[in-house]
């Protein structure tokens, strides 16, 4: 939510005066995210991940009092709509590693430039002309890092991991993606049968982006965010479901403006080998 006057309502500022607003705007935001890991040798491996976003908004016009407001005109900056399309693919090769009772691996890769990409916002604002400020990829290959530690005491079992995903150019809109870093502590241990509980803490950073080599202060200027989450996992047959649960509970945002908050994340996912020796 954020308020707006004129002259950034729009060109109707330069037909008639227009009160200040408030804009009330509401996320639906989901991903679909295959992932498909190849073993080369035991230490050696590729992967390659695909995801498929959907993103619907919905937006709300009031008078600053909390009045609604039903506009005669578009809306230049918000609307309700969905959106859906693929993002950018993660291409990574893997190496693991022992040592002593501590596995390691570290992951190297990039993205590829697939994902829907929008001209310059800002500039379409200033023009008085409708945007979109939503994005599925950042139209720039990006250099992805990782690295995680596991470690097993039986049946329990407790990782370590950290991520990278570093944004070294603008793309052909002059959009330039912030860096984006991530790291996080899991353990988990049996329940109830081959029901398995697992509980983690994760920190999200994300930095600025820019337009044109500008950051603009109504848009992504960073954030971190830390969360915790608790899930269950179970095999059915040799599929091992998972559902899993995030909510933050600590959040910086730089300048609200251009910056959303949530109530958590869930995840559902399901996993499976196959492939190999008598497989």
């Amino acid at each position: 939510m954020h308020p707006s006057e004129c002259p950034d309502i729009g060109p109707i500022c330069q037909v008639r005066e227009e009160p200040p607003q408030l804009h009330d705007q509401r996320f639906t935001v989901a991903e679909l995210r295959a992932t498909l890991e190849h073993g080369l040798t035991d230490a050696l491996g590729v992967e390659v991940q695909l995801p498929v976003r959907l993103n619907r908004t919905t937006v709300r016009f009031t008078a600053l009092d909390g009045t609604p407001l039903s506009l005669d005109y578009e809306n230049i900056h918000h609307r309700d709509e969905t959106l859906f399309g693929l993002g950018d693919p993660w291409v990574m090769g893997r190496y693991a590693w022992r040592l002593g009772e501590v596995g390691l691996s570290t992951r190297v890769g990039f993205t590829v430039p697939l994902g829907g990409t929008v001209e310059n916002p800002f500039a379409l604002g200033e023009a008085g002309l409708p945007h979109q400020h939503v994005q599925f990829g950042t139209g720039t290959v990006q250099p992805l890092l990782g690295l995680e530690a596991s470690r097993a005491w039986g049946t329990w079992g407790a990782r370590a991991w950290g991520q990278a995903q570093l944004a070294l150019g603008e793309n052909r809109f002059g959009y330039r993606s912030g860096h984006r870093f991530a790291a996080g502590l899991a353990a988990e241990g049996p329940v109830v049968g081959a029901l398995r509980f697992s509980v983690n803490a994760d920190v999200a950073n994300e930095q600025p982006e820019r337009w044109d080599g500008l950051v603009q202060q109504d848009g992504n200027l960073g954030r971190t965010d830390v969360l915790a989450g608790a899930g269950l996992a179970y095999p059915v047959g040799r599929v091992r479901l998972g559902l899993h649960l995030r909510v933050p509970v600590y959040q910086h945002i730089i300048g609200h403006h251009g910056q959303l908050s949530y109530p958590g994340i869930l995840q559902l996912n399901a996993g499976t080998t196959f492939g190999g020796p008598g497989r």
